[in-house]
């Protein structure tokens, strides 16, 4: 394996200020769509989920089991999976209380073997009301160009609108040789 290489991207950071006035449809599809809700998640499950963002070099939850559990267990986090037919098809992640009167919209992904089927936008619309729960006056999110090439057409679609852009240099996951 090659040591881990040193990257540098672009980090877009987005902001929508009230819920879109037309609700998301739902996919044009036969299968099954369920969107729960996951208190006090398993870490492996978490870890599981969180492999999505291997490709795009997601590294901030790569933590020692103390500490992603203190992340992802605190009482402002909250975690919700899309099942599609019963398998986990994405997930976001949302922090509600460390900024005032902000909620960010931490981790939103859909599993690659669930891509194109239209589920993102209806994820991402469940994100955005769910963000809204507690009132915020902002729902924020952060995106770079490591992510995937439609993350950041796919927000600004929603509603979200960059505020800033900032360079960055990131640790990626090393070149499996």
């Amino acid at each position: 394996m090659s040591p881990s290489p040193t990257l540098r991207t672009e980090v877009t950071q987005l902001v929508l200020h009230s819920l879109p006035k037309e609700p998301t449809p739902r996919p044009d599809t036969p299968k099954t769509l369920d969107i729960l809700k996951v208190r006090n998640i398993p870490l492996a499950f978490y870890r599981y989920l969180y492999t999505v963002g291997r490709p795009h070099h997601w590294t901030s939850r790569n933590l020692s089991d103390d500490a992603l559990a203190r992340e992802i267990h605190a009482p402002n986090v909250r975690i919700q999976v899309l099942y599609c037919d019963g398998a986990p098809a994405g997930w976001f992640e949302l922090d509600a209380g460390r900024a005032p009167k902000e909620t960010r919209l931490v981790h939103f992904a859909t599993m690659p073997q669930f891509r194109g089927l239209g589920l993102a936008r209806y994820l991402l619309a469940h994100a955005i009301v769910a963000g809204f729960d507690e009132q915020p006056s902002a729902l924020t999110v952060e995106t770079n160009t490591l992510d995937h090439p439609a993350a950041l057409p796919l927000y600004r679609k929603m509603g979200f609108r960059p505020v800033s852009r900032r360079e960055v240099m990131t640790i990626g996951y090393p070149n499996e040789d």
